[in-house]
């Protein structure tokens, strides 16, 4: 990679994170005041019924991540032309999709929704406001997919923090103004929620039709074109639904064996999730783009290489709040949460477990997108991710721990990295050996490290705001030194220490010149 993409990526994962403190920090004060509102009983019917709206977002980004390896690669030939004919390809594929879940959500889930989960039939009339405003949502996200992936493939970074922002300031407000509401507050909470998403979803179909010539809605009509985009964006459809079924459908095995209020606990550790999710998802949605535009350029070294680094990194940037929020889980939601519920502590150190392990998959999916074959990908891949709910359902049925989902979903997540693995030596010619020794054994041995000093401090004193702040201080110095003595090697020791000797310098010269 040269200068100019190195301080493209730079700058972008600067404006998304940015995005992501603050939005962190409202949504986590958001989830506890609608927690609060709510209470647990309607808080775990939102999470599972409104899990309709979580599940379609893992469709949603995935069709960007599809119709945008077709964008990026035509923006990377500058051929605007063909740009705009795979824009309204997509178009008429995005329609033909939305109308399809339509079809399913009004039919098949509104039979399962009301007739198999575990929902009181006093609420169930709110439940339904919610499954109702989740498919709108679903449908209005799907057919913004070509618009979203335009925004990617021009690395406009600064416009999904804009969006970002907008979406959880609008958030608080309502969670707030809900303490007054006279109305169901769940009903109103699911349709305010969809209102956001409609606003969001707008504003970027707007931006890109004003700011993109080539995103015109026009009459074309490609045969070729239209199979292979169909025929990629089908196999990755079933890898996302498998992704969503394995994520999802876990939370329909939990309501069936305990409740809204088990749902109401997962809900609390999937927003802990997100909140660290969040650090790592700036930086890889930064990277994605030149991932797949070194590997449309046939620059296979320069793909290994930004792939090796940027997992790496993703795990390091995901490591520095897992360790300390894994040790003062306890703490820290009896500060956050005016009610826990039960199963929440154990169920979040479980996820953030999980999330650490499918941290590396970002970069390996999106550099298998990029070689456009990926039948056989999303057949092993997501034949194994399914595979997490109906194990799930039987081992909860001879009687094991309410907990046990989460271990087979750790199980899953690994045997599918290690399958990634194989089809990135297959598609893109990257060795295995290489990538354990680069990225996997020096994230192992860093974690080690890491743990000693806030282990030996989480036993030496008591549980209080002074042992949260002394071991967070502690987790961030001793990370951020096994990081660089044992993750980095010596030309990314060299380049971090070049850049930050050129930014001084430059610093120094213009105090000299003042």
């Amino acid at each position: 990679m040269d200068a100019a993409d190195n301080r493209r990526i730079a700058r972008n994962t600067l404006f998304l994170y940015i995005r992501t403190f603050v939005t962190m920090l409202i949504g986590l004060y958001t989830s506890r005041k609608i927690l609060e509102v709510l209470g647990v009983d309607d808080f775990g019917i939102y999470n599972i019924v409104g899990g309709v709206i979580v599940m379609m977002s893992f469709l949603s980004s995935s069709m960007n991540v599809a119709i945008g390896r077709y964008l990026t690669v035509e923006l990377g030939r500058k051929d605007y032309e063909a740009y705009n004919r795979v824009f309204n390809i997509s178009l008429i594929i995005q329609l033909s999709l939305a109308l399809a879940v339509v079809l399913i959500a009004e039919t098949v889930g509104l039979w399962f929704v009301n007739t198999q989960l575990v929902i009181p039939e006093a609420r169930m009339h709110a439940a339904n406001w919610v499954y109702q405003a989740a498919i709108v949502t679903t449908v209005i996200s799907i057919i913004n997919s070509p618009f979203g992936a335009t925004i990617g493939a021009h690395e406009r970074m600064h416009i999904y923090a804009y969006v970002g922002l907008g979406e959880a300031f609008a958030k608080l407000a309502i969670v707030i103004s809900l303490f007054w509401c006279p109305w169901d507050k769940l009903a109103i909470w699911a349709i305010a929620m969809m209102g956001v998403s409609l606003l969001s979803i707008s504003f970027q179909i707007l931006y890109c039709r004003r700011q993109f010539p080539h995103c015109a809605i026009r009459p074309h009509w490609d045969r070729g074109m239209f199979r292979s985009m169909a025929s990629f964006s089908g196999w990755n459809l079933f890898g996302t639904v498998a992704w969503a079924l394995k994520d999802q459908g876990v939370n329909v095995v939990l309501n069936l064996f305990g409740g809204p209020a088990i749902n109401a606990a997962r809900g609390v550790a999937l927003q802990v999730r997100g909140a660290v999710t969040s650090l790592t998802g700036g930086f890889q949605g930064a990277v994605s783009p030149q991932l797949t535009k070194n590997f449309a350029a046939n620059d296979i070294s320069a793909t290994h290489l930004l792939l090796f680094r940027s997992s790496k990194i993703s795990f390091f940037l995901l490591l520095i709040p897992a360790i300390p929020i894994c040790f003062e889980i306890s703490y820290l939601l009896s500060l956050w949460l005016v009610k826990v519920p039960d199963y929440a502590t154990l169920f979040t150190v479980l996820v953030v477990i999980e999330t650490l392990c499918e941290v590396f998959g970002g970069p390996t999916i999106t550099t298998l997108m990029a070689t456009g074959h990926i039948k056989w990908y999303q057949i092993v891949v997501g034949s194994l991710l399914m595979l997490n709910v109906p194990v799930a359902y039987v081992l909860l049925r001879v009687g094991l721990p309410i907990y046990v989902p989460f271990l087979v979903s750790i199980f899953f997540v690994i045997a599918s990295q290690g399958s990634r693995l194989i089809f990135c030596r297959r598609l893109a010619g990257m060795s295995i050996r290489a990538y354990l020794s680069a990225v996997v054994s020096r994230c192992l041995i860093v974690t080690a490290a890491s743990l000693i000093v806030p282990t030996l401090i989480y036993f030496a004193m008591p549980e209080t705001l002074l042992r949260l702040f002394v071991l967070s201080a502690a987790t961030i110095c001793t990370t951020a030194a096994a990081i660089w003595l044992l993750g980095l090697d010596r030309n990314e020791r060299t380049f971090i220490r070049n850049i930050i000797g050129a930014k001084f310098g430059r610093i120094f010269n213009k105090t000299h010149i003042a």
